[in-house]
């Protein structure tokens, strides 16, 4: 449905402010929108809004030709006195006060008197902003002098763009969920020692963290490598991919790649990294039964190096090759690493010492 008024001369400017509202990413650049927007197309001289969080507190506040002394005075003073506050909390519907209380009422309320009169705002509408959790904070718009009226027009544009800004309020909430629970995740990854890449379509460069540095330090070619491993295919959602790669000793070696969709919306993704090396000396079918990664770290075993001397080649941690050993001597049924070593060198008549 139209905004109320878009039918109007000026209709185009509501319909702007109301989609820059809605692009708005972050509270402080939703802060600079409606400020610089919302007084001059109602036309109203003080205005802002108030979000609050599930207990009342106020999370992020716009105030526009008003003074700081006055909005100190109304939220120690006059917040938990003022009817019109309290009935567009109580209806979910726009209040204005003078459909409460005559003038005379008004001059003599406490709210008038606590913080009101420091800009002699005489007519005061309050406008609930009602999101899918409930009502999330309140857009206030005011007038000083006994002249001024506000018309049903005007309270029913002001309640329209609260609309849009409960929207915005939640877009910008469950982007910023988003992004929290990725940063936690890449932490719990970088913590692990995983080698991971995020690819963001508003970035112009890669995101690769430094295990993922140095596993591609001896790649020929890796960011263009790299970029054919990231490339989506067409029917979205995660994917895994494997790639053929020369490493800089001349050695061939494979790069997988294990591809999840961080937010479906703008199209960002975090792919793990493993580097899987030739194999040589060990028939492939001894390795059937592992992982690729599982089956570098066995051949290291084999090669006579140390779960720390593992974990520096695959850049990996000293405990997460602790974990893959383990798992390789149940799988292959062994239960060190010389039981390992003849396990996977015995078909060749010969046993590496470990």
């Amino acid at each position: 449905m139209p905004l109320p008024g878009s039918e109007q001369s000026g209709g185009v400017e509501v319909v702007r402010f109301a989609r820059s509202l809605s692009a708005a990413s972050s509270l402080v650049q939703l802060r600079r929108t409606f400020l610089a927007g919302f007084g001059r197309l109602l036309g109203v001289p003080m205005y802002g809004y108030a979000l609050v969080d599930s207990t009342g507190v106020p999370t992020c506040v716009a105030n526009g030709n008003v003074s700081p002394t006055f909005v100190a005075r109304y939220e120690r003073t006059a917040k938990d006195v003022d009817p019109v506050l309290a009935e567009a909390y109580a209806t979910g519907r726009p209040t204005y006060n003078m459909a409460l209380m005559s003038p005379d009422e008004w001059l003599e309320s406490d709210v008038y008197r606590r913080a009101y009169n420091v800009h002699d705002m005489r007519h005061v509408v309050e406008v609930p902003v009602v999101s899918a959790e409930g009502i999330s904070g309140n857009v206030h718009l005011a007038t000083s002098g006994p002249d001024w009226d506000f018309a049903d027009r005007d309270i029913r544009l002001a309640d329209a763009l609260g609309g849009v800004l409960a929207l915005s309020l939640e877009a910008i909430e469950s982007r910023e969920q988003v992004e929290r629970e990725r940063d936690q995740a890449l932490a719990v990854l970088e913590l692990a020692g995983t080698p991971f890449v995020v690819c963001d379509p508003l970035a112009t460069e890669l995101r690769i963290n430094d295990t993922a540095r140095r596993l591609l330090a001896d790649v020929v070619d890796a960011e263009e490598r790299l970029h054919r491993l990231l490339a989506a295919p067409a029917t979205g959602g995660g994917f895994s991919r494997r790639i053929d790669v020369e490493l800089a000793t001349g050695e061939c070696a494979v790069i997988h790649g294990h591809v999840s969709t961080v937010d479906e919306e703008d199209g960002a993704i975090v792919a793990v990294l493993e580097l899987e090396r030739e194999q040589p000396g060990i028939p492939p079918g001894l390795l059937a039964g592992l992982t690729p990664r599982e089956g570098e770290v066995a051949v290291l075993v084999v090669d006579g190096l140390a779960d720390r001397e593992i974990a520096e080649r695959l850049f990996l941690s000293h405990h997460t090759v602790s974990q893959y050993v383990k798992r390789i001597y149940r799988k292959l049924g062994v239960d060190s690493r010389v039981g390992l070593t003849r396990r996977l060198l015995a078909p060749r008549g010969s046993v590496r010492r470990s």
